[in-house]
């Protein structure tokens, strides 16, 4: 039985019964996955749409269209991570998760830079092909402050509780941690557990809780 790949097709569609490929795309079927025309294959525009149907020269035969709302709508601010392979994987695991968008966060003894927007937007739309999601989640293509997150939020930090109400935006610090007074007074302070646990590991265990109770 042949895999059914999962596509992005970025919109805004128009009312045809079928949406251009790119020869990047019409060559990975046809080639790496050996599709023929009329084989199965799901996709997305990337924004909760997403659709079955079938390969044609060059193009997708449109079939059945469902709108799929987020899971919720969460937000992961974190320092980026000291090397590109991690920022990777950090980007990778949230965009699978659902998250729908992540942010650079500027702090005191963080002095990591994100990867390119070009190359971080390749990861989220791997990731949401192999995880057969429905939404692209948004990457900001600058570091934010403090100011520039909406919350209600939640910090991760050891010294936080072990328990979280409800959060608009999980905040996640450098691996230097966060600086005397960095962060506000008024926000909730979450403990993920007793092990000191890396700035994407963080990221992706606080998403998780958040997404999934």
């Amino acid at each position: 039985m042949k895999h059914t790949p999962h596509l992005v097709v970025g919109g805004p569609w128009s009312d045809s019964e079928v949406l251009p490929l790119t020869i990047t795309q019409w060559r990975h079927l046809t080639k790496a996955l050996r599709l023929g025309d009329g084989d199965d294959v799901t996709y997305t525009d990337g924004l909760g749409t997403i659709g079955r149907g079938s390969l044609g020269h060059q193009q997708l035969v449109r079939g059945e269209e469902t709108l799929v709302p987020p899971m919720k709508p969460l937000t992961v601010a974190v320092a980026p991570p000291n090397n590109k392979d991690r920022q990777r994987f950090l980007v990778e695991k949230l965009a699978e998760l659902g998250v729908i968008r992540l942010r650079w966060l500027r702090t005191s003894y963080g002095a990591n830079r994100p990867a390119a927007p070009p190359k971080v937007f390749s990861w989220v739309l791997a990731a949401v092909e192999q995880s057969r999601g429905a939404w692209l989640m948004e990457v900001d293509t600058e570091m934010v402050g403090w100011a520039d997150l909406e919350g209600p939020l939640v910090v991760c930090d050891q010294t936080g509780s072990a328990t979280v109400g409800i959060a608009h935006t999980v905040v996640i610090g450098p691996e230097g941690g966060w600086a005397p007074e960095e962060v506000p007074a008024d926000v909730e302070v979450w403990n993920l557990g007793p092990n000191v646990l890396r700035t994407e590991t963080a990221a992706i265990v606080a998403a998780a809780r958040l997404l999934f109770t």
